[in-house]
């Protein structure tokens, strides 16, 4: 993996989820932004949301932080037990841009059904008041009219 590359992936640990990695070329996961945070968890590929105030220690520790914390024989095998799945991470990348592909593309969907919505509501509105329009009687329209200030 080249270093540029490497640099917008978080690599951490997580009490809760284990091994987790944050692809910051995903939207939401980029600094500055409110949004939730959209991580990886690799022991099973499945991809959660957690709360951007929630990603500090001890919910979520940086990989390099974690390994120093733990005893020698253990920071060993955690080490090599991320590096296997750093080595995962073209088929972890894949599944992160699918998920976020569909994503954008129910939001789509619901964006569009929600237009369609409102023209058919403001096409039934119309035919609404143009069929009100038809009922007021003729004597009723000269009526109005001759009240209406010239």
């Amino acid at each position: 993996m080249e270093q540029h590359e490497a640099d917008k992936q978080w690599w951490g640990y997580s009490k809760e989820h284990g091994w987790v990695v944050l692809d910051r070329r995903i939207s939401c996961n980029a600094p500055g932004i409110k949004k939730d945070l959209l991580f990886l968890r690799c022991r099973d590929s499945v991809i959660f949301d957690a709360k951007r105030e929630s990603w500090i220690p001890p919910a979520f520790r940086f990989a390099p932080n974690y390994l120093r914390g733990l005893a020698p024989a253990a920071s060993e095998e955690a080490a090599s037990e991320l590096e296997a799945y750093k080595l995962q991470w073209p088929e972890f990348e894949r599944e992160l841009q699918r998920e976020c592909r569909e994503a954008e593309e129910r939001a789509d969907a619901i964006r569009l059904s929600e237009e369609k919505a409102a023209k058919q509501a403001e096409f039934e509105l119309k035919k609404q008041m143009s069929e009100l329009k038809k009922q007021v009687p003729a004597s009723e329209k000269k009526k109005q009219a001759a009240a209406a200030p010239s």
